[in-house]
């Protein structure tokens, strides 16, 4: 190599030469951005893969929200955030946006409903209270599993959140709400065990209906003949052991509520209700513990007086026990003769009337009742209180009623039941036919003719044979007394006398007559002979009407 480099330099010394070569390798440099770059692929697909459900929730207002702030939880744990805030295109509603974390998608389906956790204060109680310090959120109930859905319509009050926890769901209707509210206590022999779950009107509007949610492990105690009653306000009465106030609780008086209970009069065997059982809320314990019968019929009853304080509702009593109610108040009005009549139509129920002996033909309810109307039964008005003016219907027996019969259905759809007035109509009807008579008396001519007697009177004592007569009859009085007091003075001692002696002879009479006197023994003595010899005549009286010959020829000789 030398030789060659000498030869290529004229002979001179030549320099030395580098073997280079080339190294195939990754230099330092590129690891930070390749190592920021994998990072960020990966941050990516991460972020990618957790990335959840993003929804829209429509409210009526956002307050207390927040985009970037406010939060989404379940059971207080964060899910999700706000994104977005921003109206709707109709500006009627807020539509907020939020994403939610992967973990959340089997919380969404068509049944999650959202709300806005804020701080609330109701008469039932207060809620989010820890809100005021660290903000609103919106809150979320799952619901039963359904389809998947990223549009909700948020709720504007707090429901009650039942999913997950122990007990049972009941449906409970009734005709009006009363002061029912959501969150509203359900009571069992006032313990709270329950509440409001929702409420809304029927479909057809004729009532509401109400969902609750008892406790476990309380639901046992809801059975298939189990009443349910408003709780709600204070039941005052006033007996014979005095006042009593009753109320589940302070909360109901205020926030209203639900009481239930089973009741022993009801009887029948009964079993726990099943979820979501229908059951009727009735307006209070009262009508919740009355029986209901199966058999009811319908009657109208005809008034031909007023029937102010009566209502629908009112009693039908027998004997001072409810046998039913009233149900509708008419009025029939007859233009040809003027005359008004009151249709009343009740409601019976005949079991209610316990028969030691049925009638015979009076097997059904409409039957004993016929037979009872034959008998005497009648319906009368009869007033309730004298405070408040309400009336009742009373059936009772009527002896002296005419006699009357159930009238089969007519225009108003029921059978018409025989009524009677009330005593003041009575006494009212009487006294118009006094009044009636009294009329139809001449008084006009009986004055003139008591005015024309008053002056023959006048003129008779106003004449002088009247006085003369006057005179005479006192001349005569004045001798009447003088032969009196001549009585008194001149024939007392001699009449005195003579009732002495009177006296005597009456008890020489009785000492006469006596028993063991001998006059008395003289005397019947005599009266025996006196009756032998009428016992002689009289037998010879039938011979000679025997033989009539022997008063001419004698007695013969018996042949």
């Amino acid at each position: 190599m030398l030789d060659e480099a000498d030869h290529d330099t004229g002979g001179a010394p030549a320099a030395p030469r580098a073997d280079i070569r080339r190294r195939r390798s990754i230099s330092l440099v590129w690891v930070v951005p390749l190592a920021a770059a994998l990072i960020g692929a990966w941050l990516v697909f991460k972020a990618i893969s957790e990335k959840g459900p993003e929804i829209t929730i429509t409210f009526k207002s956002a307050e207390g929200l927040e985009a970037g702030k406010t939060k989404v939880r379940y059971k207080d744990v964060d899910i999700g955030q706000v994104t977005a805030i921003e109206l709707s295109e109709d500006l009627k509603v807020v539509v907020v946006r939020a994403a939610l974390v992967r973990d959340a998608e089997r919380l969404i389906s068509e049944n999650t409903r959202f709300w806005v956790v804020r701080a609330r204060v109701s008469a039932s109680a207060i809620y989010g209270l820890g809100t005021v310090f660290s903000g609103a959120y919106i809150d979320l109930d799952p619901g039963p599993p359904g389809k998947p859905e990223r549009r909700f319509t948020g709720l504007e009050a707090p429901p009650v959140v039942t999913t997950g926890m122990p007990g049972r769901h009941f449906i409970l209707e009734s005709e009006r709400r009363e002061s029912i509210e959501i969150g509203s206590p359900v009571y069992f022999r006032q313990i709270r065990v329950g509440e409001v779950v929702s409420f809304h009107l029927s479909e057809d509007g004729s009532k509401i209906v109400s969902k609750i949610f008892v406790h476990d492990p309380y639901h046992r105690f809801v059975r298939s003949h189990t009443r349910f009653w408003f709780a709600s306000g204070l039941d005052v009465r006033i007996d014979s052991a005095g006042i009593r106030v009753r109320t589940e609780s302070l909360v109901s008086l205020l926030a209203g509520g639900i009481a239930f209970d089973s009741f022993a009069e009801h009887g029948g065997e009964s079993v726990e209700a099943a979820e979501e059982t229908v059951f009727r809320l009735y307006a209070n314990v009262d009508a919740a513990r009355e029986r209901e019968y199966e058999e009811r019929n319908f009657y109208v009853l005809l008034f031909d007086e007023s029937v102010r304080g009566l209502s629908p509702g009112a009693p039908l009593e027998f004997r001072g026990l409810q046998v039913g109610k009233v149900i509708d108040i008419k009025t029939e009005l007859d233009l040809a003769s003027n005359r008004v009549r009151i249709p009343v139509v009740v409601a019976f129920d005949p079991e209610r009337i316990i028969l030691r002996e049925r009638p015979k033909g009076a097997e059904s309810g409409e039957a004993l009742i016929a037979s009872l109307v034959e008998r005497g039964l009648r319906a009368q008005l009869r007033t309730a209180s004298l405070l408040t003016g309400q009336l009742y219907v009373a059936l009772d027996f009527f002896p002296k009623a005419p006699p009357a019969r159930i009238t089969p259905k007519g225009r108003y759809g029921h059978s018409e039941f025989p009524t009677t007035p009330t005593p003041f109509e009575e006494i009212g009807a009487k006294l118009n036919r006094l009044v009636d008579h009294l009329d139809r008396l001449p008084f006009e001519e009986i004055g003139r003719d008591l005015q024309a007697t008053i002056r023959g009177a006048r003129r008779v004592a106003d004449s002088p044979q009247l006085v003369e007569a006057l005179h005479s009859l006192n001349g005569a009085l004045k001798e009447l007394r003088e032969l009196v007091q001549e009585l008194r003075t001149g024939a007392t001692p001699e009449l005195k006398a003579a009732l002495q002696e009177a006296r005597g002879a009456l008890a020489a009479a009785q000492a006469t007559l006596s028993a063991d006197s001998p006059a008395q023994a003289r005397l019947s003595a005599a009266l025996d002979e006196l009756a032998a010899a009428a016992r002689a005549l009289r037998t010879l009286a039938d011979y000679l009407e025997r033989h009539p010959e022997a008063a001419v020829f004698g007695k013969g000789k018996e042949k």
